[in-house]
């Protein structure tokens, strides 16, 4: 089965990308971010070295990729071999339609048009990243018997009360469960936990029955490349909504889970829930229950974790995650791939 990895990154040192974003920031009245948490902290731009971990840890632990592409808008890492055969830095103008209002900043815009990368197969996976993989992992963990993708969800509900520090995302979710259910008409009945101290259980027992859908794991997903054209076409109304900012904003909505419950309904993929991924953010990296990052990846393995995300966003001030990161990755994943200047 062939099968390619997929990157999303943003050299936010290329002075031209900043550029354009003070810009756009500018032009759309958001000079601190719109409210929107993430995007004030510039935490979906801030590279702290995960790029570098992520691709040593897919050539450690899943060799079975055939070629990775790296989309950017601007300038690939410094540390970026030049000319490697199985490796293809993919610009923004490559994959957006002709005429499409670039540049965007959105995620979920970029996401919508990663299919049109060119040579790109049919089954892919797609990483943001910093997403790693922490033991071997193979074809079949990402694409079952006869090609169909394997999504790992969360038992979290999408219509559970917001989360507080992250407003415009909890929006964007509630309008992708109702695009969801309004161009899908799902069956599923998604699962769910009763960790969370402000969802009381009866509440999550009706919306369960009533409302609510799952979200995926924030891991590396795997992706069909030729149901994408279905896609816009059943959410065109959706997709035309996320052109209204060039950033995430409170009328957009999550592309990549949407594709999934249309992949699930469309006989593409199936669901599985299971105890494989981890998050670790910089929030918890730095709380009161904090993990020791020398020994965290070590922990997580032991207890069967295989995919890891390291997300970056509110934390403690003066927390150096970077040096985190370093700590718990550096022992695993300490070989430069073949992909980097050493």
């Amino acid at each position: 089965m062939v099968v390619d990895a997929v990157y999303t990154w943003v050299n936010s040192l290329d002075r031209g990308w900043r550029e354009r974003y003070q810009r756009a920031l500018a032009e759309e009245g958001l000079p601190g971010g719109g409210g929107d948490a993430g995007l004030s902290l510039s935490a979906r731009f801030r590279d702290n070295g995960e790029l570098r971990y992520s691709l040593r840890s897919i050539e450690q632990f899943a060799p079975f990729f055939r070629r990775v592409f790296l989309v950017v808008d601007g300038a690939p890492p410094p540390w970026l071999k030049p000319n490697v055969p199985d490796f293809r830095v993919v610009s923004h103008r490559e994959i957006f339609p002709e005429g499409y209002p670039l540049p965007v900043f959105s995620s979920d815009q970029i996401e919508a048009y990663l299919w049109r990368i060119p040579d790109l197969s049919e089954r892919y996976v797609y990483f943001n990243d910093d997403m790693m993989l922490v033991q071997p992992c193979t074809e079949s963990d990402f694409f079952g018997p006869g090609g169909q993708s394997v999504v790992r969800m969360t038992p979290d509900l999408i219509y559970a009360p917001a989360d507080p520090t992250d407003r415009i995302f909890n929006t964007m979710l509630r309008n992708t469960e109702r695009a969801i259910r309004a161009r899908l008409r799902l069956s599923y009945r998604p699962q769910f936990e009763t960790k969370k101290p402000w969802v009381p259980l009866s509440l999550r027992r009706w919306l369960q029955s009533r409302l609510s859908v799952n979200g995926t794991a924030h891991i590396a997903q795997p992706f069909h490349r030729g149901l994408w054209p279905t896609f816009h076409r059943v959410f065109a109304g959706e997709l035309k909504a996320l052109q209204a900012s060039k950033f995430r904003h409170a009328r957009g909505f999550c592309v990549n889970l949407a594709y999934q419950y249309l992949a699930y309904r469309e006989g593409y993929a199936r669901f599985i829930f299971d105890p494989e991924d981890a998050m670790l953010s910089r929030r918890t990296a730095f709380g009161e229950s904090a993990p020791s990052p020398k020994t965290v990846i070590r922990d997580l393995v032991a207890e069967g974790v295989r995919f890891v995300c390291f997300n970056d966003g509110l934390g403690p001030e003066g927390c150096d995650w970077e040096a985190f990161i370093d700590e718990a990755l550096g022992p695993t994943l300490d070989v430069p791939s073949r992909w980097e200047i050493p």
